[in-house]
């Protein structure tokens, strides 16, 4: 007894971890807080950007996490 033949379509799924960097400025009377959340809005807004073609097959999966990096510009005595 011979084996059926069988026809397959195969397809693919992608998971990335993607990280995004010189998403704006903040000057230093901005609260945490903003440069969190326009951060996060920035990246996002990058994202849809980046692949507005394919928008829809797109998702954002687990946390996004911003890390605000803070420099000193002057040395008060």
């Amino acid at each position: 007894m011979s084996k059926p033949i069988v026809r397959t379509i195969t397809g693919a799924k992608v998971t990335l971890t993607v990280e995004l960097s010189n998403l704006g400025s903040w000057g230093p009377d901005c609260m945490l807080d903003q440069v969190y959340r326009q951060a996060r809005e920035a990246a996002v807004g990058r994202l849809n950007h980046a692949f507005k073609e394919d928008a829809r097959r797109i998702r954002i999966l687990g946390p996004v996490i911003v890390e605000a990096i803070t420099t000193d510009i002057e040395k008060r005595a």
